[in-house]
């Protein structure tokens, strides 16, 4: 059996009449929008006022995060004695921006700063020994990480035992131990009070900026110049927090809303020349253009040996240097993308060669030779194509780095937690999670990950699209998807609204489009409506089964306005279609 070949189950969501009726009526929306709302778990009238209408005074105040008055005091101590503090970054646009923003920060507050990121490959993610020799070599006093640190031990202790402090701030989720820094700033440990606890690194460290500007502030009042700076640094944390692919939601969806406003007009070198050369035109930047746009040239520094690139250029104010770098990464991501091919062409054939690959729960896959650089990128396809977690180890040696991404309901962090023991390394949270491993020990992680997953239910590791809520062509308007835009940006826990309708005719003559006819268009019609489809890589499949006579079909699709052409029409593109057995 080609698992590929399996199509996604829809699921509908109950609907509560009662309380559509209520939001419906109370923010005088659609019934259509008041689902939708429900859907991401919005029930209150209050709570989707906030949702639709985003707040900066909704963010809750950073001195609610464990630990941050000791990083406060700890980071005034540095600045009272003229310490050298580096911030400590990682090498994915979350650490980056992350990291960009603390350095800026610190040099405005007249602190001694420089940064360390580590190179994927050498030194892996977080903290680690070597790096925390070369630092207390160069004289650093104090460590600050962002977007990591939050299990690293050993390394926080050799940095205390070279005399030097540390402060972590991070997001993801604890072990059993955690860093004996001065302060861990983490919404995730135990006891938190934090009232949201899915903030990224970006936001973290965004929090510290913010508790500390007011620190600095003389008479209590924050300066003018901070201010200024704390809501030009928001770009940066909408930047990283969308790249993380945390959920866009609560705070992060505060931060991703004024986060894209500040990207549209920012003047920052690094920010335009990234903007300027991943081409997006128009103004306007949503949380696609950041999500395949600017991550991907920002993630291939560090995926293609280069780490420190992505984050010169969000520091850098000469426009110079901002745009040589920028070149340099749209070239790193070219050939990014080729390897990204050929790792995924080879896991994939890899898993379908497997005895019986539609009996597995989970696809754990090795290679010697697979850049680890591109092998999260590859496992999230896999988990897309298959519907199951995966994990892909890159094997040089006896050893393998790998990357692991799940499926909603299997949480990744609990259930490799249980195999900590044999990793040599190991982090992350509920969707994704790197670690090392012995290659020898490959097999037995995917045996464990297999008995894991057995005590799932079975449809956790089938292919599944979400469907907001069936509709009718009539249902369909431009005022409607005016309504449905006020809930962007779009992402992790909050996706574009998806909508089913059942049974109506194909109108006309399908027309496959791109290079290579690879999409798909054509009309569909209930017999007073109808409106222009596309569906995106589904040219073959739908091309040719509406060309043999299958006329019906329903739709799973989101509504959009055509603004390719220029035309202005609503269109709706499709993510799934069936016909009548």
């Amino acid at each position: 059996m080609n698992t590929a070949t399996t199509t996604p189950r829809w699921l509908f969501p109950e609907p509560d009449s009662a309380l559509c009726k209520e939001l419906t009526s109370t923010l005088g929306i659609s019934p259509i929008t008041a689902q939708v709302l429900l859907n991401r778990g919005i029930t209150d009238p209050e709570a989707a006022r906030k949702f639709l209408n985003p707040q900066l005074n909704d963010l809750a105040r950073p001195e609610l995060l464990p630990n941050m008055d000791a990083a406060l005091d700890r980071v005034a101590h540095a600045a009272r004695n003229r310490e050298k503090v580096v911030v400590y970054g990682d090498y994915d646009v979350d650490g980056a921006s992350a990291t960009a923003l603390l350095v800026r920060f610190f040099d405005l507050a007249g602190i001694d700063v420089e940064y360390y990121v580590p190179h994927r490959t050498r030194e892996g993610y977080g903290l680690n020994v070597d790096a925390i020799d070369r630092l207390a070599e160069r004289g650093a006093d104090l460590i600050v990480t962002v977007d990591c640190g939050v299990g690293d031990v050993e390394e926080v202790a050799r940095a205390h035992e070279s005399g030097m402090a540390v402060i972590v701030t991070d997001h993801h989720e604890p072990g059993d131990e955690i860093a004996p820094a001065e302060a861990v700033v983490n919404p995730k440990l135990t006891g938190s009070m934090y009232p949201f606890r899915e903030l990224a690194g970006v936001g973290v460290a965004f929090k510290l900026a913010w508790a500390l500007a007011e620190r600095f502030a003389p008479g209590g009042r924050m300066s003018d110049e901070f201010r200024a700076f704390l809501l030009r640094s928001l770009a940066l944390v909408g930047l990283g927090t969308i790249a993380d692919v945390v959920p866009l939601i609560d705070e992060n969806r505060v931060l991703a809303v004024y986060g894209l406003k500040m990207l549209e007009q920012t003047t920052d070198p690094g920010l335009r020349a990234l903007i300027e050369t991943a081409r997006i035109r128009g103004g306007r930047l949503n949380a696609r253009d950041v999500a395949f746009g600017l991550a991907p040239r920002l993630n291939a520094a560090g995926r293609m040996a280069a780490p420190r690139l992505a984050t010169e250029l969000l520091i850098t104010d000469d426009s110079v240097r901002a745009r040589k770098i920028a070149a340099a990464l749209e070239g790193h991501n070219r050939a990014r993308r080729k390897l990204q091919k050929e790792t995924a062409d080879q896991a994939r054939q890899m898993f379908l060669e497997q005895d019986r690959p539609e009996s597995a729960r989970v696809i754990v896959l090795q290679r010697e030779g697979w850049p680890a650089g591109v092998i999260g990128i590859v496992a999230s396809r896999l988990v897309e194509e298959f519907g199951r977690p995966t994990a892909l180890v890159a094997v040089e040696g006896k050893t393998g780095r790998g990357s692991a991404r799940s499926v909603h309901g299997f949480h990744l962090f609990n259930a490799m937690g249980g195999f900590r023991d044999r990793l040599i390394s190991f982090g992350g949270h509920e969707a994704a999670a790197g670690f090392e491993i012995a290659a020898a020990d490959v097999p037995e992680l995917r045996e464990y990950l297999e008995e894991v997953a057995a005590s799932h239910a079975p449809e956790t590791f089938t292919p599944a699209l979400e469907i907001d809520a069936e509709v009718r062509l009539a249902d369909i308007s431009e005022r409607l998807i005016s309504e449905l835009e006020r809930l962007a940006p779009h992402g992790a826990a909050n996706h574009r609204p998806v909508f089913a309708v059942q049974d109506v005719q194909v109108a006309g003559k399908p027309r496959l489009i791109g290079m290579k006819g690879q999409h798909v268009s054509f009309y569909v019609s209930d017999g007073e409506n109808s409106f222009r489809t596309v569906a995106f890589g589904m040219g073959e499949r739908l091309y040719d089964s509406i060309m043999s006579g299958k006329r019906e079909l329903s739709l799973a699709f989101s509504p959009r306005i055509d603004t390719w052409s220029g035309s202005g029409d609503v269109e709706l593109h499709i993510k799934d279609a069936r016909f009548p057995e």
